[in-house]
C-alpha cells in the first residue's frame, strides 16, 4: 500500500513556505507522491483576492520543478465550495488501493472539529501535520491520533503576509515567493 498526500490550498498566492510542506512529505514521510488541489472557494474563506486562473497558473509555476507531485482542478472545476471530505473521497476512488492523507498545519488541526463530516473524515483519512511557529499541540488534541507529525518547523509565511507586502510595494517580498511567481505577479499586476 503506497502513501498518496493531498495538499489543498487556495494559494492566493502560492508561496515558499507551501513548497517546503511538500517536500518535508516526500522526503520524511515516504509519500509516493503529493497531490496540489487548488480550492475555487474555500469553505473557510469569505474571497480570494486572485482569479482562480491566475491561481493555477502561479501554481503550475511553483511546481513545476518538483518530482512526485501533481496539480489536480478537481476542485477548482467544480467552480463552488467543496468539503474536505468530498475531495478526499475522490481521490480513494482514484487510488482505491493507497493510503491518503490530507497535509495541514498545526494550527489547522486545532480546527479540525469545525470542519464539515469531520468525524467521518478522520475515521477515513489521515493527516500530515507541519508545525507552525507559536502552536502548540497538547496530548489529548481531537484527532491526533490519526495523524503523523513532521518534526521541522515550516516558515512563518502566510499568503494575507506576502499580499500586503505587495500592496505595500515591499520588495522583500521577493524572499517569500518562488521567481517566476514574482514575476507572474508583477506581470499582471495582482494583489495591488
Amino acid at each position: 500500500m503506497s502513501k498518496v498526500a493531498v495538499f489543498g490550498g487556495s494559494f492566493d498566492p502560492i508561496h515558499k513556505s507551501h513548497i517546503q510542506l511538500v517536500k518535508f512529505a516526500l522526503e520524511f514521510c515516504g509519500f509516493e507522491k503529493v497531490i496540489f488541489v487548488i480550492a475555487y472557494a474555500p469553505p473557510h474563506k469569505s474571497k480570494q483576492h486572485a482569479n482562480i486562473d491566475d491561481r493555477i497558473a502561479m501554481l503550475k509555476l511553483a511546481a513545476e520543478n518538483l518530482p512526485q507531485t501533481e496539480i489536480s482542478l478537481y476542485e477548482a472545476s467544480k467552480k463552488e465550495v467543496m468539503y474536505s471530505y468530498q475531495t478526499l473521497d475522490y481521490f480513494q476512488s482514484l487510488y482505491p488501493s493507497d493510503e491518503i492523507y490530507m497535509i495541514i498545519g498545526s494550527d489547522t488541526l486545532l480546527d479540525l472539529p469545525t470542519w464539515k463530516n469531520i468525524d467521518y473524515v478522520a475515521s477515513c483519512y489521515k493527516f500530515m501535520i507541519v508545525k507552525r511557529p507559536g502552536i502548540e499541540i497538547k496530548k489529548d488534541t481531537k484527532y491526533i491520533d490519526r495523524c503523523i507529525f513532521v518534526q521541522n518547523e515550516a516558515e512563518d509565511i502566510s499568503s494575507t503576509r506576502i499580499r500586503q507586502m505587495i500592496k505595500e510595494d515591499s520588495k522583500d517580498v521577493e524572499l517569500f515567493l518562488n521567481k517566476k511567481v514574482y514575476s507572474y505577479i508583477v506581470e499582471r499586476r495582482l494583489y495591488r
